[in-house]
């Protein structure tokens, strides 16, 4: 155990570590640009499940992302034991700051001599205070230091890092990502995770005066048992967050659906709008014993040297459908009629008349529904790193050894402002000077 323990606790293995997790990342970097058909949807998808799965029937591709996780774990348990076994010699030098006076003969320099003056002793604690630094003294040696809490920020920054990590490892296996559930507005789905419905109430698209996409959204409601429990707006980046999980706004659009037609027969007989929902066989005439189908449908015709409709592409541009007028099982009439050129239908009947009057587009929204339990623990933890990396960009811990000699009124003094003890220089001020007050 102490042999492991050794190895753990060990700044070389720290060394070793980032170089060859950095060396296997910016190779891994190079085959996740080269093969985007198997790490294409790895983003979507949490990274042990996916592993599981794709990466084991790619492990040609996918092998070194194995060795990496490898390394990121044993970096934590590095960076755990270098904490645990550093911290308590920090906090005991933190609340008996005299031990720090043993330091001083780690410094391999002579320092400084000052002249303290006709205050002695005094004069040199008093610019120290003043200076923001805290004065602690043993006999004729003194010891001061200003942001005595710096040593602790990288153990901080350590504490953040390993929370980081396990707030992940949290989310890899306890959390879940589901991507595309399509939903037509007004239509319900139910959600891939956790016992509820999505309902679709509106789609919001919003555009700029040229016409460019602005933005869009969805109105969705949660429905469970029967009852609504709740609705939101949600975007690509404003999620609305229900049972535990989160509903984000993937994509949005229209897609065909039907077609209305507009069915005339006679006085006294059916005239309205009739649905013929996309794929259907045929349509009933409401209150008659009439039916219709549509036997053919293109998008955006062109005609033929004959005059005879062809498809000219898929784009919803110019449609026109083929329509079968029945009387039971028996086609009375058959022909062409068109949405935008009405004047080129060949549908003819003397008892009905059937124009194409629009098209039935259902606007949609896609959604990603995920669950990541731990992401508030993680945010927290980064900021925490970020907050400690810029606090000790601005602050440096600063420390001062002095030995007096009160009968001569002298002391020799030696400061640094790193924990890099060959550094040590003399403190190059004299506190009896106006220079330094």
């Amino acid at each position: 155990m102490k042999a492991l323990w050794d190895f753990l606790n060990s700044l070389k293995l720290t060394v070793y570590l980032i170089l060859a997790i950095t060396a296997v990342t910016m190779y891994g970097s190079f085959v996740l640009y080269l093969h985007p058909e198997v790490f294409g949807e790895m983003d979507s998808n949490l990274l042990f499940p996916w592993l599981a799965t794709v990466g084991v029937k790619n492990l040609g591709y996918t092998w070194w992302l194995f060795p990496l996780i490898a390394m990121v774990v044993l970096l934590g348990f590095n960076t755990l034991v270098c904490t645990v076994s550093r911290l308590p010699l920090l906090v005991k030098k933190y609340n008996e700051p005299l031990l720090n006076l043993r330091d001083i003969e780690m410094g391999g320099g002579e320092g400084e001599e000052v002249a303290l003056g006709d205050g002695g002793t005094a004069t040199l604690t008093g610019y120290l205070e003043k200076n923001r630094y805290k004065v602690f003294r043993d006999g004729d040696n003194i010891f001061a230091e200003k942001n005595r809490w710096l040593p602790f920020m990288p153990h901080v920054v350590h504490a953040g890092i390993m929370i980081f990590m396990i707030a992940h490892l949290i989310n890899g296996v306890f959390g879940y990502r589901n991507t595309g559930l399509y939903i037509f507005e007004g239509q319900t789905a139910k959600s891939p995770a956790g016992n509820y419905d999505i309902r679709l109430d509106k789609v919001k698209v919003d555009y700029r005066e040229d016409g460019s996409l602005k933005d869009y959204g969805s109105l969705i409601t949660a429905v469970k048992g029967g009852k609504e429990i709740k609705t939101g707006w949600v975007t690509a980046n404003t999620p609305m967050f229900v049972e535990g999980g989160a509903v984000y706004q993937r994509q949005f659009g229209q897609e065909f659906a039907g077609i209305y037609l507009y069915v005339d027969m006679g006085q006294g007989g059916f005239r309205n709008y009739v649905l013929v929902p996309k794929g259907a066989d045929y349509v009933e005439v409401p209150g008659t014993g009439y039916r219709l189908s549509i036997d053919r449908f293109l998008a955006d015709f062109a005609l033929d040297e004959n005059g005879q409709p062809y498809s000219r592409g898929d784009e919803m541009v110019n449609p026109t459908v083929m329509v079968t007028f029945y009387e039971g099982a028996r086609p009375m009439a058959s022909g062409w009629v068109f949405l935008r050129e009405p004047m080129r239908d060949t549908f003819r009947d003397s008892a009905v008349s059937i124009k194409f009057a629009d098209l039935d587009m259902r606007a949609y929204s896609s959604f990603d529904v995920n669950r990541d339990p731990s992401a508030l623990i993680a945010l927290i933890a980064s900021l925490i790193v970020m907050f400690v990396t810029v606090v000790t960009l601005y602050f440096r811990r600063e420390r001062v050894w002095a030995r007096l000699d009160e009968a001569t009124g002298r002391a020799q003094v030696v400061c640094t402002d790193d924990e890099m003890y060959e550094g040590m220089v003399g403190c190059n001020f004299h506190p009896t000077t106006a220079e330094n007050n």
